[in-house]
């Protein structure tokens, strides 16, 4: 399988810390991924096809012993996307087949399975027999082969339990594994007869087939079958695996293809190995590191390692590496880049920026979009997509995938930070999170914390923090529910610390400690009140947005006072925000001081804010506008002029968009 789409998973130390407890485990094999002293190589995960261990993954380390296993329903082609969640083809129950979705699989405890508050399965109607897959990763596409189908299926990599395929490519035959080159668009097909099929600008001409190439090596079998397909892009060569006769435990060949994106016809590969010595019988699956070659060989039970697999002879060659595994059924490499900042974490100058997401609650009028895109300087519109639900609060992931709130629960829409203009909800692309088992009955504000795969909300209905972790779908419990006493609002997680700071109605801010492992079970550490000269401010005081700063240890808040005043809104800054306790003074406070009037800070109620390091962008709902305060944490207060305006309809949320949102793999 290719290369790019087959396995990327980065961990922060507290993902390392933490991220077993969400699944019930005790944390005791964390130093088996990436030890000193482990031989240089990948980690691998190994999907099992036999008969008594379909479903079986086993995560190895880089000398390729196994150090855990997960029992997953699915059975045929995996790929990790950016996060180091699992897509994974599953054709045990036959035709139509599914992709189940596994959170962060390398990071699961040994001998766990699936469960429905972590993972999803994604409906594959029309298939037959889903085998290799492939990840786009900035388009935000599942690729599937489907046996039998004489088809390549495609869905949205966000897509539930209700999802349909998003493009059907119909095939003069079978494939049974695809390579995906991203950056060029260009789809490579192991067919079954023998052939790889090229298809250019795969995508962006609508999922057809045609016009493709056809590459047919001249150093086959009497019997041809491809399977396993990886593609380097620097150099454009393809490695392909032949199983030949299914039946035949000793035909197997592996084929290096050079100038892979303009070859046609028949070609002689630059490298093809065969014979009793390769141990090549029925090589189902591949996957390249750098020059090095894994390959999963199902008769003869064990991973092939051949290593500088690009330069060498042709021949009966034994592999550098032979380890017994039973009926391997495929392959992903686990990779660990460094994880962004989540948007909400971003305190420094610095980033790069692309646009502010902004959702209309309502919308002007019935059919236009109820979530914007705006230019940083609120200058103009870039784009629109329509959620037709009663959206409440956004908020990306490090994919691009946007969640969102609504009266019952959360939708999860597709690669909304970088794409989807003019486009709405659909089940081909797009999830929700609802019904009775995860308990929202009003939720508000959230949060998105990429490194523990977590989503949290504020339920304003139910006074509590709900946490789902981010893969879930349909109608999924939350991991862990925190109770409060006072309806919340908006809550920010800060991962370095490990603390959650949570603006409540009652224009308080609830703090909790080590929230990762306490989980806020005996109440918050702190409350904080703020205050002016030490006088606590007068009510109605009914805080909303909050964003903690940790580079300068601050609190930025908004207080819209009372809803039914659209002239009392506020906007505070508060230093040590870690540890302040009680009543504590505010070094900002942007107000004009005459809640009867919104005077020049245009402040009624200001719903949510977003901080892009230096200025702030507020949904003012009660005045129609997105306003932006230029240098806020250094403002002198008062009746401040707002540094850029836009009119936006019933603006309820804010968000910034970075540059980094759903990048693909380098």
């Amino acid at each position: 399988m290719n290369v790019n789409g087959k396995g990327l998973l980065w961990l922060s130390p507290l993902a390392v810390a933490v991220t077993l407890a969400a699944c019930g485990g005790n944390g005791s094999d964390r130093s088996l991924i990436n030890s000193p002293g482990v031989a240089q190589g990948p980690s691998l995960l190994v999907m099992h096809n036999g008969s008594g261990n379909a479903g079986q993954i086993d995560r190895l380390n880089a000398d390729l012993d196994v150090q855990g296993t997960f029992n997953a329903d699915a059975n045929e082609g995996i790929a990790l996307d950016l996060l180091g969640n699992l897509y994974a083809a599953n054709d045990s129950a036959g035709a139509p087949s599914t992709v189940q979705v596994l959170h962060q699989l390398a990071e699961r405890t040994d001998g766990s399975a699936a469960v429905p508050t972590l993972d999803r399965s994604v409906a594959a109607p029309g298939s037959m027999t889903l085998k290799g897959i492939a990840i786009a990763h900035e388009a935000g596409l599942v690729m599937a082969a489907n046996i039998g189908g004489n088809s390549v299926e495609v869905y949205g990599s966000a897509a539930g339990e209700s999802a349909t395929p998003l493009a059907s490519t119909a095939l003069s035959g079978n494939a049974w594994d695809l390579a995906y080159d991203e950056a060029a668009d260009r789809l490579f097909l192991a067919m079954t007869n023998g052939t790889v099929i090229v298809v250019d600008d795969y995508v962006a001409g609508g999922f057809m087939s045609t016009p493709a190439r056809v590459i047919t090596p001249d150093t086959a079998g009497t019997v041809s079958n491809m399977h396993g397909i990886a593609y380097r892009a620097d150099s454009d060569t393809l490695v392909v695996s032949d199983v030949g006769d299914a039946a035949v435990a000793d035909d197997g060949r592996l084929y290096v293809i050079s100038n892979a994106s303009t070859a046609n016809g028949t070609v002689t590969p630059v490298r093809t190995l065969a014979g009793p010595a390769t141990k090549l019988g029925n090589p189902v699956d591949l996957v390249l590191d750098g020059n090095t070659v894994y390959i999963a060989e199902k008769s003869n039970d064990a991973i092939l390692v051949y290593r500088n697999v690009f330069s060498g002879g042709s021949g009966d060659i034994a592999p550098n590496k032979v380890v017994d595994s039973i009926k391997p059924e495929s392959l992903a490499i686990i990779l660990e880049p460094e994880l962004q900042p989540d948007l909400s974490d971003l305190d420094t100058t610095g980033t790069t920026f692309t646009g502010v997401a902004v959702t209309s609650n309502p919308p002007a009028a019935p059919g236009d979009p109820d979530v914007v895109v705006l230019d940083l300087d609120l200058g103009a519109m870039q784009r629109g997509f329509s959620t037709n639900q009663d959206r409440e609060s956004l908020a990306f992931n490090q994919l691009g995938d946007a969640y969102i709130t609504y009266d019952s629960g959360l939708a999860v829409i597709n690669r909304l930070a970088t794409d989807r203009d003019g486009e709405m909800f659909s089940v081909s692309r797009d999830r929700v999170i609802e019904g009775a088992s995860t308990g929202l009955m009003a939720p508000k504000g959230f949060d998105v914390a990429d490194s523990l795969g977590w989503v949290l909300v504020t339920d304003n209905g139910n006074s509590s923090v709900r946490v789902f972790g981010a893969q879930a779908g349909g109608d999924a419990a939350p991991l862990f529910t925190t109770s409060l006493s006072v309806a919340p609002w908006d809550l920010d997680y800060d991962p370095d610390s490990d603390q959650l700071f949570v603006a409540l109605t009652d224009g308080t801010v609830a703090v909790f400690d080590s929230y990762s492992t306490a989980r806020g079970s005996a109440g918050p550490d702190r409350v904080i009140t703020p205050a002016e000269a030490g006088v606590a401010f007068a009510a109605p005081t009914n805080l909303h947005g909050i964003v903690y700063v940790a580079e300068t240890d601050q609190l930025i808040l908004s207080d819209v006072g009372s809803g039914a005043n659209p002239t009392d809104g506020k906007l505070y800054v508060l230093d040590n925000g870690s540890t302040a306790d009680g009543i504590t003074d505010v070094t900002v406070n942007i107000d004009n001081g005459d809640n009867s009037t919104v005077g020049n800070t245009q402040l009624g109620n200001p719903v949510d804010i977003a901080f892009d390091g230096e200025h702030l962008y507020v949904a003012e709902k009660s005045q129609g506008m997105v306003l932006r305060f230029d240098n806020i944490l250094d403002s002198a207060g008062g009746d401040v002029t707002p540094s850029q305006t836009w009119m936006q309809s019933s603006p309820e949320s804010v968000s910034l968009i970075a540059d980094y949102l759903g990048r693909a793999p380098e």
